[in-house]
């Protein structure tokens, strides 16, 4: 009897070690990668091979390879299975262009991209075969499982950044076009009104064009980075006639550093941070002659001083790795990772091709705008543009647009934590998400 009851016991402490012990697996397992966040908006620009920037080749072409938007549900989480299946939609768009061509309105029911380049031609082999792209592509997500085109209009000559206005009812879009270099356009229930163009104000160049547009918090301003003038300016959006919004002026331009790429406010809207690539044709080995990028962060004015002046003023400059064009900054605001693509994309004959992109992980001070590198940290990967944080600030998410690995070859997005101890760290998680070759923008929808 003795026995039978001992036996018994025993089982029983079997049976709740066995559950405690699922229990902490399963919790260990959600908390290993617990994206936060509804999906993944990757944009994949399959026309060409990351080296045709540097031998214009565009490379392997196939009936497969097609441009596409990936959408990757994270409801069930990322680390639980089973993992619901991405869903795609082919999407003209390019990755000749900063990594800004892709934008959601506030409520995430639709989606904007710009085609600054088409489709490469059948039986085309040269990046400089690739026609200029013309179009802004609607794009209705109502219903994520079946995304759905719904509109698309010719806007004129390479659109470039779309930027969705907080209230979600107005576009901003740059043009390469010297008498229409940024497009206002009403939208409203899905639909797109007729467009307002106009020259940007107190920039007195007909070549001039953004390379990134982005709006502020408020919705009251307008950043612009202008990568051949080295600077970044800002505007005042007067919406007083609704049908007809403009663009003022809102301070002097800022010399940013050289060749600004992308440009994001702080979440406090305090700060907007800038990287300059140091590229140039007055550079040796101009695409790759620098090995460095700079991150610059500007102090934003929105209100004038005793003097009745708009001050912007630069507060912080930090070395980043090489060829960072994108960056992130965290919900919290207090955290910065720049992307940097270094020479990953050069052919691999190519003596300067590096075998690795990297991350640099940034401590961003609110108050001051004071950036601290803390790391960078290499990964193997292709011409890396798209990087996003997830909700809760504590992962990433990379797109890469292809790799040197051939047991990878193709997109992927890749996940890495933010350890956020005494001292900084990023770590590499053994996740990675398929998608089409050319992964170049990465967008968190919440």
């Amino acid at each position: 009897m003795k026995i039978a009851r001992f036996a018994a016991r025993m089982s029983f402490f079997a049976a709740v070690i066995l559950a405690i012990t699922q229990s902490a697996s399963a919790k260990a397992q959600s908390d290993y990668l617990d994206f936060r966040g509804r999906f993944l908006a990757v944009l994949s620009d399959a026309d060409m091979e990351a080296s045709a920037y540097i031998d214009n080749q565009l490379g392997e072409r196939s009936p497969g390879l097609t441009d596409t938007l990936t959408l990757i549900p994270l409801t069930r989480g990322l680390a639980r299975e089973p993992i619901t299946r991405p869903i795609t939609l082919p999407v003209s768009n390019s990755v000749m262009a900063w990594p800004n061509n892709l934008a959601f309105t506030p409520d995430e029911k639709y989606a904007f991209v710009t085609e600054t380049f088409a489709p490469a031609p059948k039986g085309a082999t040269l990046r400089s075969d690739i026609p200029s792209g013309r179009l802004l592509t609607v794009i209705d997500l109502r219903n994520p499982q079946h995304p759905k085109i719904i509109d698309q209009l010719d806007l004129g000559n390479q659109p470039r950044p779309v930027a969705v206005h907080p209230a979600g009812n107005l576009l901003a879009v740059s043009l390469r076009d010297p008498r229409r270099q940024i497009a206002l356009i009403p939208f409203s229930n899905g639909e797109l009104g007729t467009p307002i163009f106009q020259n940007l104000p107190g920039i007195n160049d007909p070549e001039a064009n953004a390379s990134h547009l982005e709006w502020h918090p408020s919705g009251q301003f307008l950043g612009v980075t202008l990568a051949d003038r080295n600077e970044a300016v800002f505007y005042a959006v007067d919406r007083t006639n609704s049908s007809r919004p403009n663009l003022r002026a809102w301070g002097q331009p800022i010399m940013t550093g050289k060749l600004p790429g992308v440009g994001h406010f702080t979440p406090d809207g305090r700060h907007f941070i800038v990287t300059n690539l140091l590229w140039g044709d007055d550079v040796a080995d101009q695409f790759v002659g620098s090995q460095h990028s700079d991150l610059t962060v500007i102090n934003f004015a929105e209100s004038a001083n005793s003097r009745n002046e708009v001050a912007h003023r630069i507060v912080s400059t930090a070395a980043v790795g090489g060829s960072a064009e994108e960056f992130a900054i965290s919900p919290d605001g207090r955290f910065v990772v720049s992307l940097n693509m270094e020479a990953s994309y050069l052919p691999q004959s190519d003596q300067r091709m590096t075998w690795h992109s990297s991350l640099t992980l940034l401590s961003l001070n609110s108050d001051t705008g004071r950036l601290t590198p803390r790391t960078t940290v290499p990964f193997e990967g292709i011409l890396p543009e798209g990087i996003t944080f997830d909700a809760s600030g504590r992962y990433l998410a990379v797109a890469t647009f292809d790799h040197h690995n051939p047991a990878r070859s193709g997109g992927t997005v890749d996940f890495w934590r933010v350890l956020q101890g005494e001292v900084p760290s990023l770590l590499k998680m053994d996740y990675v998400i398929p998608v089409m070759r050319g992964a170049h923008i990465v967008k968190l929808v919440q």
